[in-house]
């Protein structure tokens, strides 16, 4: 499994298992950056002893608090507030992020977590491609489902038109074997060999809507359904297009 490059742009992409950083995910996995028109590579080791708690960046970088808030979910009725006009967001972005069930357990705050230029710019090629399409903000949230079964994880990033974060979604890829969904909306979906000892694979969907990147990541003890991931994604774009 790789993190590739598009070889028009050279725009890069971090695959790390267990949550979504920038357009997808990682934890202990090998991740590999290079370009789709070369066997060139750059490959990082796994983590000798992978956490169990997400993090919304390499080790290197600034992580959120790893606490599990049981029952707690962002709503319309949250302390964040934001608005949508015409695929325009404005406001807290975490306001968009799609709502965990009532008895999921949330990692960190309730509320999602702001994710940072820096954050989602994990090496000089995606700081680029973040410039390129006007990258402004970022929020994601990870969320243990109520059996244990699986765990979620959503990232939403704005850019300042629609034409950049559907700019940023055609240029951006994984180089993983590709899940077929059936949905009225834009949408890549992958199966992600996972390089966690807790969990088998994940799948993954990458989308848009409006001047929103989606990222959306479902990892388990067994493989989670497209059907889940589907389902998923509807609701997040949903949540985006009307804000409910």
């Amino acid at each position: 499994m790789e993190a590739r490059t598009n070889a028009r742009t050279g725009a890069t992409i971090a695959v790390v298992i267990g949550l979504v950083v920038l357009a997808t995910l990682t934890a202990g996995a090998v991740v590999a950056i290079g370009s789709s028109s070369s066997d060139s590579a750059v490959t990082a080791a796994p983590s000798a002893t992978p956490s169990t708690a997400p993090t919304t960046a390499p080790p290197s970088s600034p992580s959120p608090d790893p606490t599990r808030t049981a029952g707690q979910s962002a709503s319309p009725s949250s302390t964040v507030t934001g608005t949508v006009h015409d695929g325009a967001h404005s406001g807290d972005l975490r306001f968009f992020l799609l709502t965990p069930p009532k008895d999921a357990e949330i990692y960190g705050d309730g509320t999602g977590t702001a994710v940072s230029r820096d954050e989602v710019g994990v090496s000089a090629d995606i700081k680029r491609g973040l410039s390129r399409y006007g990258f402004k903000k970022g929020a994601q949230r990870t969320y243990l489902t109520a059996d244990g079964a699986y765990e979620i994880s959503v990232e939403l990033l704005r850019f300042d038109s629609a034409a950049g974060a559907s700019g940023y979604y055609d240029d951006f890829y994984l180089d993983s074997p590709a899940l077929a969904i059936d949905s009225t909306h834009p949408v890549k979906a992958y199966r992600l060999s996972s390089g966690s000892a807790e969990s088998t694979d994940a799948v993954a969907a990458l989308s848009h809507q409006g001047d929103v990147h989606i990222s959306i990541t479902v990892t388990g003890e067994k493989l989670p359904g497209r059907d889940l991931l589907k389902r998923l994604l509807d609701e997040q774009y949903q949540r985006l297009a009307t804000g409910r």
